[in-house]
């Protein structure tokens, strides 16, 4: 006689969902972390229904970027300095504001101040918090702005937390370039 079959009726359903539940979880945990990707991270060019300013045009180049952290395969998802580079870079070359070596007229460094990530869950919600500023030629300000930008990845967008993570930080990432973006739509360059 098999173990199974001494089980109760009552006691077999209890089990196989026990195992099913058993199964999914250790799926769920599973996965390894990994950086963000800075092709998810880039945002995709964009119509120029409200252009930028004219002098911002092919002018603009990407100093420095600094707070990333690299990722630790065995804890979460992060993104690091080099890729959120590529992907402003990138960004910035998309929208027509990518100034050719050497002409950068108007450098831009962006301070990754942290991400705000959640412990657990189905639905994750990453919020960005993002320091951009943007000088002239001569060294002064054009634009200093603290942008915080949250995305949330759903468990539709995969069934692995560490993934959904993953997905949720480059999305806020790319929604902070976004809103970089809009904030340089009205800025008035001299």
């Amino acid at each position: 006689m098999t173990t199974m079959s001494r089980i109760p009726n009552n006691g077999r359903a209890r089990t196989v969902c026990s195992l099913l539940f058993t199964a999914a979880l250790a799926v769920e945990l599973s996965g390894c972390a990994t950086s963000a990707d800075p092709g998810a991270m880039t945002l995709a060019p964009q119509s120029m229904d409200q252009p930028f300013p004219q002098r911002l045009q092919h002018a603009m180049c990407v100093r420095k970027v600094s707070g990333g952290e690299d990722t630790n395969p065995l804890w979460v998802s992060k993104v690091d300095d080099k890729g959120f580079s590529i992907a402003l870079t990138s960004s910035l070359e998309s929208a027509g504001l990518e100034a050719p070596a050497p002409g950068c007229a108007f450098p831009v460094d962006a301070n990754l101040l942290g991400l705000s990530q959640p412990a657990m869950g189905f639905d994750m919600t990453v919020t960005s918090h993002v320091n951009y500023k943007v000088y002239d030629s001569s060294g002064q300000p054009v634009l200093l702005a603290t942008i915080d930008a949250p995305y949330t990845a759903n468990f539709s967008d995969s069934l692995i937390a560490v993934d959904r993570l993953k997905k949720a930080n480059e999305g806020a990432i790319r929604t902070s370039i976004q809103k970089f973006f809009d904030k340089l739509r009205g800025v008035d360059v001299k």
